[in-house]
């Protein structure tokens, strides 16, 4: 099997965001390496605290069980056993060196003979040219394709206009797969916009490459909200360019909720704090670290109990006439490097890289 990567620039756009929590108090010794039981008042943020002496590294806890956790990891039941893993820097790539030609401006015709993946920069840990292999969802495509029953030959390219990937890159299948797109509620696709109604009638989804955690803040000096009821109502701050799934599926939309659109992220938390808008909407990990940058991370709460799990997939279009074999081969290799551990190896070794240089810089 070969593999290729090259780089097509097209212009860059693109904003997404991501997400995590549950309840803390441990009675019994914690340590990386080793099981962990659920204990009364036990979080996931609180366990990484004590653990990793950071909060924020909760999604290393929630990546290493997420089966085991389910869809709303701000309810962990006592009893649970969670793996917590350690965060050493021991793990190398798995993954064979990849080698980039920048400065592709034609594509050449799709070839049947391979499988052609999409992937855009500027997305880090998730994306990104100027990280070890491309970031962590090039790295699990990379893996995946390697360990896939088929052995057909695959290429990814990075093609860095993002609002050209599902129209017209996969549409008119000139690529095969793209990679790192959120799937909606589809069960729920008449509450959805059209965004989100378009993925879900046009495109075919992989497994989850990796699930993100997704919160609802508010000031700490506000009731905590029990549920999505309570946002009814409220204004609603999800800074703009960013998807609106994630409010629709629980109907916070149209006259539900005043939204409120800032370019700026951190406009949001500072909107909050001065006490403009009544909720702020984003993943948790891109919020915890604007709270820090604004300051105001001492006057904010994660309401963990309404966290949202969202998962990214790769896509095919539904009208590409291989796209029912690329996908059982794709999931093939995924589902064998979930279950022989290279996934989550990878996962870990991304998202501690990227919490070491951010918190670095």
């Amino acid at each position: 099997m070969k593999y290729s990567f090259a780089t097509a620039t097209c212009g860059a756009a693109l904003a997404v965001a991501f997400a995590t929590t549950a309840t803390t108090a441990t009675a019994q010794s914690l340590q990386c390496g080793e099981p962990y039981t659920v204990a009364a008042g036990d979080s996931l943020s609180k366990l990484a605290a004590e653990v990793y002496d950071d909060a924020t590294a909760y999604q290393i806890i929630y990546s290493a069980n997420a089966a085991a956790i389910g869809p709303n990891p701000g309810n962990i039941s006592v009893g649970l056993r969670l793996d917590i893993p350690c965060l050493g820097n021991t793990v190398a790539s798995t993954a064979a060196p990849i080698t980039q030609d920048v400065g592709v401006e034609r594509l050449p015709f799709p070839n049947d003979a391979e499988i052609r993946i999409l992937q855009g920069t500027g997305w880090a840990p998730f994306s990104n040219e100027d990280q070890e292999q491309g970031g962590m969802l090039t790295e699990i495509a990379n893996v995946a394709m390697t360990n896939a029953a088929g052995g057909t030959d695959y290429k990814i390219d990075f093609v860095n206009d993002w609002g050209a990937h599902l129209t017209p890159l996969i549409t008119d299948n000139a690529y095969d797969l793209a990679l790192g797109w959120f799937k909606p509620n589809c069960a729920v696709v008449d509450r959805l916009g059209e965004d989100s109604q378009f993925r879900c009638n046009n495109f075919d989804w992989t497994e989850p490459l990796f699930e993100q955690l997704f919160g609802y803040y508010t000031r700490a000096s506000d009731p905590r909200l029990s549920g999505y009821d309570d946002i009814i109502g409220k204004t609603v701050c999800r800074p703009a360019g960013y998807a609106t799934f994630q409010l629709e599926e629980n109907d916070l939309q149209g006259d539900n909720i005043t939204l409120v659109r800032p370019v700026d992220p951190a406009e949001c938390f500072t909107a909050l704090v001065a006490g403009d808008v009544d909720v702020v909407a984003l993943a948790v990990d891109t919020a915890e670290g604007l709270m820090v940058d604004t300051g105001t991370a001492d006057q904010i709460v994660n309401n963990e109990n309404i966290n949202q799990v969202l998962t990214l997939h790769a896509l095919t279009s539904k009208n590409n006439p291989r796209g029912e074999a690329i996908l059982a081969e794709f999931n093939s290799g995924l589902n064998a490097i979930k279950e022989n551990g290279e996934w989550f190896e990878i996962v870990r070794r991304h998202l501690t890289e990227f919490r070491a240089m951010t918190s670095d810089g």
